[in-house]
């Protein structure tokens, strides 16, 4: 049994590692992209949730619904409403909009939303 050259089995794992290169590497792309989706989902919501607890905190006697902070945290919940299929994308969404509503409720506590909009 003759086991071959040097060059032959350099060639042969060389078209190994091509085909696992090929089949893997555009899972793992995408995988790393909804991975960043999320972190960049989780910012931009926890940063305009944050946005929306300071301003009723500094305006508490204005009508939730009408503050800007509100109404941009709204549309962003609108619009993702038909965007998102990632079911953790989803279920961020539903735990950003618990606490939006929460926010725009009457008397919500303060210091307890910010302290889950912290832990988000």
């Amino acid at each position: 049994m003759e086991l071959g050259s040097l060059p032959e089995w350099f060639t042969a794992c060389a078209e190994v590692l091509a085909v696992c290169t090929a089949l893997f590497l555009p899972q793992y792309r995408a995988y790393r992209d909804r991975k960043e989706s999320l972190a960049r989902m989780r910012r931009v919501t926890k940063g305009m949730l944050a946005a929306l607890v300071d301003e009723r905190q500094a305006r508490p006697s204005a009508d939730p619904a009408q503050l800007e902070s509100a109404q941009e945290l709204e549309l962003y919940l609108r619009v993702s409403f038909f965007v998102l299929s990632e079911a953790r994308e989803i279920a961020l969404r539903g735990q950003v909009e618990r606490l939006y509503r929460r926010l725009v409720g009457p008397a919500p506590d303060l210091a307890a939303l910010r302290r889950e909009v912290a832990a988000l």
